[in-house]
């Protein structure tokens, strides 16, 4: 199996199954429940984001050498030691013992970036992939009998659980490495302001949904949160499809490729572009629809205005993966991290007065900050990779096919929901085959 799709199905076997057990608990639990559950692990999924992706790229970038690797573990280890600690002593004097349970998913976390780390550099996909299908099958199958069983929200702190020390297991298994030996203070210190700006980019960059999401359960109750839970797992999903091709293999391809960077630059823009425009253009159109068919009545009225509110932070997310991987690849994380800065800091100033009005409006207010602060990272990454606003050209005919599928859709009210997506979804591809585009092989 190639390489791309391999990538694909690690991200889907990392959030699909996540997210159908989690479509599957909406028909045991109510909203209150899940929102009870979603705040308490709000806090350690916005960790989640140092390890998994902050020390893992760092590996990727940084870890040439042995010695390296070991500052890297030694540093992984500490913050989750350090992460696991906090979450305990605030689940235990904030009397929320799903917290507690939860609180040791850093530690398993920060046990296996840097293996983790050291599997996508060297792009063994495949086993990556299949260690995801296999742990969260199983964590699946025994959060299922707790649901059976009605131990309520029990069951997704257990599958959230075991999913962590599987996969830490199973890593550590595959990658074969383990530290040489405890590194130097100087090496730490060395490292230390690369990997710095590197995780907390992504921390920073993670961070938006889960303050969120324990902003909206403090204001707006835990029916509301519950709701915006459904519809970010959804978006998740959706956000998987659209980036899994990419996202695994655009950093190693842009780290090592320097001499055709600007080629692969554009050939992952426009797969991103083209994957992602008319995905979210259906959820803008039929959202309502589909989730009445997948959720409970109740669920579904509640999550749909929130999901397509979330619908332009997912096109954006899309589109501009393939400029901060190319920033990533040539060591200039710290305009990445402003971004990521900004983001939060709009999104959080935008959030302040939508927690008045409902969280469907708090979920726009999401979108609007991801486009603004977009379009002013874009502007400044373009010369530090040594691009024009014309190569950013790859992304206009996606945008220009969906539109015009959106206008048939909309042309066409009295036609069945299926008959209407699958004429648009046609004209999209059409489009696709005859408009231009950069070559996109993966090789």
């Amino acid at each position: 199996m190639s390489t791309q799709l391999w990538s694909f199905g690690l991200q889907w076997s990392r959030v699909g199954i996540n997210a159908a057990l989690f479509l599957v608990a909406t028909r045991f639990l109510t909203l209150a429940e899940i929102g009870l559950f979603a705040t308490a692990f709000a806090p350690v999924r916005l960790s989640q984001g140092l390890h998994r992706a902050g020390i893992s790229e760092s590996v990727i970038v940084l870890g040439k050498y042995q010695t390296r690797l070991n500052a890297l573990f030694a540093l992984s280890c500490l913050s989750g030691v350090g992460l696991t600690f906090i979450f305990g002593v605030i689940g235990h004097f904030a009397a929320i013992p799903a917290l507690i349970a939860l609180s040791a998913i850093p530690l398993l976390n920060g046990i296996s970036a840097v293996p983790e780390g050291l599997l996508r550099r060297g792009l063994r996909l495949r086993a990556l992939a299949l260690r995801t299908i296999f742990i969260q099958s199983l964590a699946a199958v025994i959060a299922l009998g707790l649901l059976i069983y009605d131990l309520g929200i029990w069951a997704l702190v257990s599958f959230a659980v075991i999913n962590a020390l599987g996969n830490c297991l199973l890593t550590a298994y595959l990658a074969r490495w383990s530290p040489s030996g405890w590194p130097t203070f100087a090496k730490v210190v060395l490292l230390l302001p690369k990997v710095t700006q590197i995780a907390a980019r992504d921390f920073i960059g993670a961070a938006q949904m889960p303050l969120a999401l324990m902003a909206i359960g403090m204001m707006l109750g835990l029916q509301s949160a519950g709701a915006f839970q459904i519809a970010a797992r959804i978006y998740n999903l959706i956000d998987a499809l659209t980036l899994s091709p990419l996202r695994f293999i655009a950093l190693p391809q842009l780290a090592q490729d320097t001499l055709r960077a600007k080629q692969r630059f554009a050939q992952h823009l426009a797969h991103a572009a083209w994957l992602s425009s008319w995905i979210w253009a259906i959820v803008l159109l039929f959202a309502p629809e589909i989730l009445g068919i997948v959720l409970e009545p109740e669920h579904a009225g509640a999550t749909a205005p929130i999901l397509r509110a979330l619908a332009g932070l997912g096109f954006c997310s899309a589109v501009i993966m393939p400029v901060n991987q190319a920033l990533t690849a040539r060591l200039e994380t710290t305009l990445v991290l402003h971004r990521a800065i900004l983001t939060l800091c709009l999104s959080t100033a935008l959030l302040l007065p939508a927690l008045m009005v409902s969280a469907e409006i708090c979920a726009l207010a999401l979108s609007i900050a991801a486009m603004f602060t977009g379009l002013w990272y874009v502007r400044r990454a373009l010369p530090r990779l040594s691009l024009t606003s014309s190569d950013l050209s790859a992304a206009i005919p996606p945008l220009f096919a969906a539109g015009l599928a959106c206008f048939l859709v909309l042309t066409t009210p009295n036609l069945p929901m299926l008959a209407q997506i699958l004429c648009g979804t046609l004209v999209y591809t059409s489009l696709f085959a005859l408009l231009p585009k950069p070559h996109l092989r993966f090789t």
